[in-house]
């Protein structure tokens, strides 16, 4: 008999739902997290202050970060580059709710047309597009429970471009200036400012504080009003009593039976260093993109010796990190935009057809974004240094207009094992391979300049470009997608639509890895729809429900 009904490999935004599903539905789940805990009071029934603070210095020092002193990834272009040891490669939070601990809380929906990529707009030359497995009707009902869980605040109506949908469940919050000139702004040239739907309490809402507006979302919340999934759905797992929290364990490989077609659990270091197998009925993994199919590669064995699940060839191909870009307006007034959380409005616009023959689609477009003083520090050229500092030029006089534009698939993109470099647990490394499609550098030139106009008009006396697609083509948008997609052709997918391994009838995945394309949205919500379904499916095949 197994120790456990359902494993799952990762606490950050996919796991901790399924988690939640399967623990409210009776199940014995354990719950595997690499990083710690800083939650102490979780699954109490009171749930009381975090162990974080307004400390960037400390944030920066990987207190809940993936540390690439122990734990490196590599990089490069091409297959022909030499790899680049890295030092944070889309490091993400390594924690009990993992990156949505570090994030802004940024939860929109997708819209149909984000699903139907292909049919809608057709094959794209280099890539490897397609249409979702599902619809948005499909993940609708999930959108509404994973909402309520997480607790999204927002506006309905606001948005003339969102699909039909209810009322969020809490009102927007506080609107700070750094939103309010840009959103001036981008009326004044017809554009449709909204809340951003955000997984930040507006209010007191299931026994969390509302946001104190201190500005520090991106290092953890010490009020627990950000949703993280460590507070929202491991605090609450916790309170059925059928959840084990396995916090400072990290997973090594899956272990299957003779056949290879089912596992029976995974291999772990535990927190003082020991080798531990915990044994289940179901494995849902939900590190993330890289990690996934790292560890789906890492469990290779003699019925499946390229990878677990890795039949096709596909675990790690197709992997996508969103074009992220931003048109950073100085102002001559101050408008601290460190005051608030980062973002709190957002736009549309950009995702919908403007008419031209030319057109190619854009993203979701944020209103805001703030600098911290270490990071202010280490952005600024040297002969400037002293002279940016004291006037507190961008700390206090800039806002941003960021878009998020959806990069697309493409095979040669990719994670594998680096074949020489090793983290301290004596695995091989994440070995990522990546360059830029040329369709993703025209969703960049067509529309920085579009948010350029909304900086100017809106006041802004200098603007400046910055992309995220950083030093030597390597990405650091912190959005890690599709490396082991969904889909109804065992051949060209790595899981089912439900998120099964086509090759392994009891692994499952619920992280971004499953998104066949990246859409033109910020993900963590659509992730968490996803996690709630295919836990809903475990629980019941024949008749899930939300």
């Amino acid at each position: 008999m197994a120790d456990f009904q359902a494993v799952v490999v990762g606490a950050g935004a996919g796991g901790p739902v399924v988690a939640y599903v399967l623990a409210s539905r009776g199940w014995k789940v354990a719950l595997l997290e690499k990083g710690r805990n800083p939650y102490p009071t979780l699954g109490t029934s009171r749930l009381r202050a975090s162990l974080f603070g307004n400390d960037e210095v400390r944030g920066r020092r990987y207190y809940a970060y993936q540390d690439p002193l122990i734990e490196p990834r590599t990089f490069r272009a091409n297959d022909a580059e030499t790899v680049r040891p890295m030092g944070d490669m889309q490091g993400l939070g390594v924690c009990v709710g993992g990156g949505t601990v570090q994030y802004d809380g940024d939860s929109p929906r997708v819209q149909q047309a984000d699903l139907d990529f292909l049919s809608r707009f057709g094959a794209v030359d280099g890539a490897q597009v397609v249409d979702w497995p599902l619809t948005y009707e499909d993940l609708a009902p999930y959108f509404d429970e994973a909402e309520k869980l997480i607790g999204i605040q927002g506006l309905a109506g606001t948005n003339p471009f969102e699909e039909a949908r209810g009322p969020y469940p809490m009102p927007p919050g506080y609107e700070p200036k750094g939103a309010t000139v840009l959103i001036r702004g981008a009326e004044r040239l017809g554009y449709h400012p909204h809340p951003m739907p955000m997984a930040v309490n507006s209010i007191f809402y299931r026994g969390r504080p509302a946001c104190v507006n201190c500005g520090f979302c991106a290092f953890g919340c010490p009020v627990n009003a950000k949703g993280s999934t460590a507070v929202t759905a491991v605090h609450d797992a916790l309170r059925t009593g059928n959840l084990t929290l396995l916090a400072e364990c990290c997973a090594l490989r899956i272990e299957t039976d003779g056949s290879g077609r089912r596992a029976t659990g995974v291999r772990y270091v535990d927190s003082a260093g020991v080798e531990q197998v915990v044994t289940a009925d179901h494995v849902i993994l939900a590190g993330n993109a890289i990690e996934t199919p790292r560890l789906l590669l890492l469990s290779a064995g003699p019925s499946h010796p390229d990878g677990l699940g890795n039949s096709s060839g596909l675990v790690g191909r197709y992997l996508m990190f969103h074009i992220v870009f931003s048109a950073v307006g100085v102002f001559d007034e101050e408008i601290r935009t460190y005051r608030g959380r980062v973002v709190t409005h957002a736009l549309a616009d950009f995702t919908q057809p403007d008419g031209t023959l030319d057109w190619i689609r854009g993203g979701y477009a944020e209103l805001g974004g703030s600098i911290h003083p270490v990071e202010e520090g280490i952005r600024y050229p040297w002969p400037m240094h002293k002279m940016l500092m004291t006037q507190g030029t961008f700390l206090r006089r800039i806002s941003n207009v960021t878009m998020i534009g959806e990069d697309v698939p493409v095979g040669n993109n990719r994670v594998d094992l680096d074949p020489a470099v090793r983290d301290v647990y004596g695995q091989p490394v994440a070995r990522v391979t990546y360059a830029r499609h040329p369709r993703d550098q025209a969703v960049v030139d067509r529309y920085m300049p579009k948010l350029e106009e909304i900086a100017r008009e809106s006041g802004a006396s200098s603007v400046l470009r910055f992309d995220f697609h950083v030093e030597e083509g390597i990405p650091d948008t912190k959005h890690i997608l599709g490396s082991t997609r969904m889909g109804t052709d065992p051949a060209a997918s790595v899981t089912d639509p439900w998120g099964r391994l086509h090759d392994v009838e009891n692994v499952w995945i619920a992280d971004g890895g499953l998104f066949p394309t990246s859409t033109a949205f910020n993900p963590t919500l659509t992730q968490q729809a996803l996690a709630w379904r295919t836990a809903a499916y475990i629980a019941d095949p024949g008749r899930p429900r939300p």
